[in-house]
This record gives C-alpha cells, structure tokens and sequence, in this order.
C-alpha cells in the first residue's frame, strides 16, 4: 500500500511539469497577420480608413524558462496588403500597395501549469516596430515604440521540444510617420510553431 501511494503521488508530480524545463531555449512560428482597419492621414489632404487583405508574418524567439515564468527576445516580421480606403468622399479600391512591419521585442511570460502535455501562457512584450508603406515600388519607413499582448498553449511532445500556438495583439503606441504621411498601426497574430529547450 505505502509503494502504491508512493507511485501516485511521483505520477502527480510528474504530470503537472510545465511544457518546457527550466534553461534557454529557441522557438520558431509563423501564421495569419490581420493588420486592423486604421486611419491613413495625409497632411493638407485629409483622412481616410484603410482596410486590408489578411497577411502573413513569422517570429523567431531565444529566451530563458525560469519556470513559471519566461523571458525571451523575438523578432517578428509581418506583411499586409492594402485592399480599400474609406474617406467622405466614398471608398476607393487600392492595388500595389503593402504595409511590412518588423519588430524587435522583449515578452515576459507566464506558464500556467496543468495536469496534462498542454500548457496555456499569458504575455506581454514591448520594443521596437519598423513600419515601411510601399506604394508602387516607392518605399516609407518608420520606428515607433510597440507593445503586445500574447496568449497561447504548448503541447509537449518530448522533454525538450513542444508544439506552440499562439495569439499575438500588437500596436504601435504612435503613428508610423514620414514626409507627411501617418498610418495607425494595430494588428492580430495568429502563429503556431516550435519551440526547442536545451
């Protein structure tokens, strides 16, 4: 009886392990960017809404598990085509014209531990976004501070790899702004990858 109780409560302890063990670790994902509807105003002219295509992005991350919380470094790239701009006046189709947004962030995490492979995390970053608006070959760009909140869930498939899929909100706290041109900025990110801990 003592051994059975023994076992039961090793099993208990080893299911309730987070996704990752404790140490660095490197991640890689990609998906959908669906940059939001944001005002466009050109000084002297006006403003107008812009609408856009669904996207796509990727993210390449190197942090530390300190478990439960992780601190990590990521990189992200996202792009998305202009489809409308909305004004008084009426709506106008638009073609050949894209915004591309990189950022450079820092994200703090929080894992959640269950009894189970899968362990759902809360997150925030701040850093750095690079916004460049092309319009027919002619390219833009911007720095402004950004910020994100992230939700997600790993599935652990060994000690050292799991399966990640993610929701990233970003926003840039200002408009993207050159030669009298601004755009808003605020985009949802859904990505899924992996993410390797030595």
């Amino acid at each position: 009886m003592k051994i059975k109780v023994m076992l039961a409560g090793l099993l208990l302890v080893a299911s309730a392990t987070s996704a990752l063990a404790a140490g660095p670790y490197v991640g890689a994902a990609g998906g959908v960017s669906i940059v939001h509807d944001g005002d466009i105003k050109v000084t002297g002219v006006g403003t107008a809404t812009a609408e856009y295509d669904t996207g796509y992005g990727f993210n390449v991350t190197a942090g530390y598990n300190l478990e439960p919380v992780r601190v990590e470094f990521e990189f992200g790239y996202k792009n998305a085509d202009m489809d409308k701009l909305s004004g008084p006046g009426g709506t106008a189709s638009i073609s050949d014209t894209e915004v591309t947004v990189m950022s450079y962030m820092v994200n703090a995490l929080y894992d959640i531990k269950t009894n189970s492979s899968i362990t759902p995390y809360v997150g925030a970053g701040l850093g750095l976004l690079n916004g460049e608006l092309k319009v027919q070959g002619t390219k833009e760009d911007d720095n402004e501070f950004g910020y994100q909140l992230i939700v997600g869930a790993a599935y652990k498939v060994d000690k050292n790899l799991a399966l990640d899929l993610s929701y990233h909100f970003q926003g840039a706290g200002s408009d993207f702004s050159k030669n009298d041109v601004s755009i808003e900025y605020n985009s949802s990110n859904i990505m899924a990858g992996l993410r390797y801990n030595f």
